[in-house]
């Protein structure tokens, strides 16, 4: 990839973001080319030609569509193309969740375009850009409780849902909208490996009475 403009490919909902992006690096960037953008990951599989994308840029939440199996299936289909996480998202337990799937660097929306090249840089050169506190997570063994800290958040959301409080009570008791919870909800629930809220609560509690 050094050898020449690093090929990037968008797969964001949101048209505007998609152009944007096209703006952003044919004006300001002559290490970087948008050769292309989906809406949708089903289209960019249709889409996307290896031989001519060097680094896939997957917006986090993708309409109803699960974040992870999103990821999954890119890394599945293009095993040579890394995928960079752009997103608002700021929620640890997403970054950590998406680096332990594969990701090779998580950008923020609202990141500067420098800080934005700079680590799509990194990554052109074959690293990955992870976070200090995100690699402290990912580095500690899951019995330590150090990190309990950055989950704090989510044992809230859990302890509320053994209450039978619903996802409005728990966003208005959190100060948080109801669309956070659920996101939030989707991360814990694969961390227990739980389809439902129901069988979450149950495992959570399983997990508590057996440490």
């Amino acid at each position: 990839m050094s050898n020449h403009m690093t090929r990037l490919y968008i797969i964001d909902d949101h048209y505007l973001i998609i152009e944007g992006l096209c703006s952003t690096f044919d004006l300001e960037s002559d290490d970087f080319e948008v050769v292309g953008g989906s809406l949708s990951v089903d289209e960019a599989l249709k889409k996307i030609d290896p031989e001519r994308v060097d680094i896939l840029i997957l917006d986090l939440f993708i309409g109803n569509t699960d974040p992870i199996s999103n990821l999954t299936r890119l890394t599945t289909a293009f095993p040579r193309q890394p995928v960079v996480i752009l997103s608002y998202e700021t929620c640890m337990l997403w970054q950590v969740e998406m680096f332990r799937h594969g990701i090779k660097a998580y950008i923020n929306k609202e990141d500067p375009k420098s800080e934005m090249t700079r680590k799509l840089n990194i990554v052109a050169s074959g690293e990955v850009v992870i976070p200090n506190e995100v690699a402290k997570v990912l580095l500690t063994p899951k019995d330590d409780k150090s990190t309990a800290g950055y989950f704090s958040d989510f044992n809230e959301i859990i302890l509320a849902l053994s209450y039978g409080l619903t996802v409005k009570e728990i966003a208005k008791k959190m100060n948080q909208s109801e669309s956070t919870i659920e996101k939030n909800l989707q991360v814990i629930r694969k961390c227990y490996d739980a389809k439902t809220n129901s069988e979450l609560v149950y495992k959570a509690m399983i997990r508590i009475v057996a440490n």
